[in-house]
């Protein structure tokens, strides 16, 4: 295990002096950073951060230089296919080694926060060399971490050139679709889950800690939707206080509902700002509407979170009024 934590180190001499274009998609948990980190990632513009860079991070740069890349990938993609894992369970977005992921996992497992911190800055800054390396090219590189979204100014400031596109979704739909993914990770051990994320572990190796995330997050307890309201007010308030502080040449902001019923016109609107030419592509196909009825916890706390959250509905026009979703 120890000659595999350190097989990429006799390596690292060759990335020290590599400098990478950031581009951030920031929004709170499933407020749509998934589907949008897709969608731009296939215009093939970008090198996105991807569940093979994340789970087979320590060899990254020994895979690429002795031609054992695909073959890891591939081995990778069959495990998970062995496992039953063809998509990530929380959605329908399938999944493979090239899967577009969220680099907090790899902060996450290797530190102990999941976001930017001067702590992990070092470790944030070679991942992003190995892939700017083991890519050959000069693309920016995509990123994704919902928990960075209260982080915007500090990442601005130790990546000067970083660019941020902000997604934003009703919060009772926000919060549902949160909700519901929770209980159902929950609910038995997700593998690809068990690749990316330390702590999911922990707890499902721990019966009492599991049983009380089972209890905290089930139809029967308010505590885990009043625990995501508040640490998502933190981060809205954070958003509407600082945004402003961005430049307007540094970021792009949409809302889910305008990339779900205008999806070619809203790509159009974060290409134009990336200063890429038209792709051509149709993104039509990547939107596939689904009517789910909202999570019950979300109902019986509406009025919980449209205080907490009041002025974000005012801000982007979301309705207040459950029953006109």
């Amino acid at each position: 295990m120890e000659a595999v934590e350190k097989i990429d180190m006799q390596y690292i001499k060759k990335i020290e002096n590599i400098e990478f274009q950031p581009v951030f998609i920031l929004g709170l948990h499933r407020s749509g950073t998934s589907i949008l980190y897709k969608m731009i990632a296939s215009t093939k513009y970008f090198n996105p951060v991807t569940a093979y860079h994340l789970i087979n991070y320590n060899q990254l740069i020994y895979n690429h230089l002795n031609n054992k890349e695909e073959c890891a990938k591939k081995q990778l993609t069959d495990l998970l296919k062995k496992q039953g894992q063809k998509d990530r369970g929380i959605d329908k977005l399938k999944i493979n080694a090239d899967f577009a992921e969220e680099y907090g996992f790899l902060l996450g497992r290797k530190t102990s926060q999941m976001h930017i911190t001067s702590k992990n800055l070092s470790l944030f800054i070679e991942l992003s060399r190995k892939i700017k390396f083991i890519s050959e090219n000069n693309k920016p590189i995509l990123f994704k971490n919902p928990y960075d979204l209260s982080n915007f100014l500090y990442i601005k400031k130790v990546f000067p050139n970083a660019k941020f596109i902000f997604i934003h979704r009703h919060p009772f739909k926000t919060f549902s679709s949160l909700n519901k993914a929770v209980k159902y990770l929950f609910k038995s051990r997700n593998p690809y889950t068990t690749l990316l994320f330390k702590n999911y572990n922990i707890i499902f190796d721990n019966p009492l800690l599991l049983c009380f995330a089972r209890f905290i997050f089930s139809n029967f307890s308010p505590f885990g939707l009043i625990h995501f309201t508040l640490l998502s007010s933190s981060s809205i308030k954070y958003y509407m206080k600082n945004i402003d502080k961005l430049s307007k040449e540094d970021y792009v902001s949409i809302k889910y509902e305008q990339l779900c019923n205008s999806p070619n016109e809203t790509m159009g609107e974060i290409m134009r700002f990336l200063n890429i030419k038209d792709t051509k592509l149709d993104f039509k196909g990547f939107i596939k509407p689904r009517k789910r009825n909202l999570d019950k916890n979300v109902i019986k706390l509406q009025n919980f979170i449209y205080y907490n959250m009041r002025k974000y509905f005012d801000c982007f026009g979301y309705e207040p009024n459950i029953n006109e979703l």
